[in-house]
């Protein structure tokens, strides 16, 4: 049971309504970039992790990390601010469903995984463990 790859979705919200902030001297106080407080953006990120290793025929040292994604889509925008001109591409907030849950995996974890896996080309079995939640349960396998 070494060859498990733990994967887990999180919410962040981008800022807190109430945040302190330690400066020095010489550093000026960040701005906050919200519209309000009541709505703060938040993104929901996909984390792949597995247990720390040597990789037994190289020798190399696997930390365990395998990567982080966030559920993003970039859309162009629809009206032109002091910040920025009409049409360019400004990230949106992604729904996360079976659909692009899966895709995500397809996508993203699985080149990840092959790429910084200790060994994964070797034609072994690797377990992906996932939560209970309903948009992470995939029946079908994927190869």
């Amino acid at each position: 049971m070494e060859d498990v790859i733990h994967v887990d979705e999180k919410l962040f919200y981008m800022t807190t309504v109430k945040r302190r902030n330690v400066l020095l001297t010489d550093e000026a106080v960040p701005t906050r970039r919200v519209r309000s407080k009541r709505h703060i953006p938040k993104v929901m990120v996909l984390a792949a992790v597995a247990r720390p290793r040597t990789d037994p025929m190289t020798g190399a040292f696997f930390d365990g990390k395998i990567g982080l994604w966030a559920f993003l889509t970039h859309e162009p925008a629809q009206r032109s601010s002091r910040n920025r001109p009409a049409g360019t591409l400004v990230p949106k907030e992604q729904s996360v469903n079976k659909s692009t849950y899966r895709e995500m995996l397809v996508e993203r974890v699985l080149p990840a995984i092959r790429t910084k896996w200790p060994g994964a080309t070797s034609g072994e079995r690797i377990v992906i463990q996932q939560d209970n939640a309903p948009h992470t349960f995939l029946p079908m396998m994927l190869r």
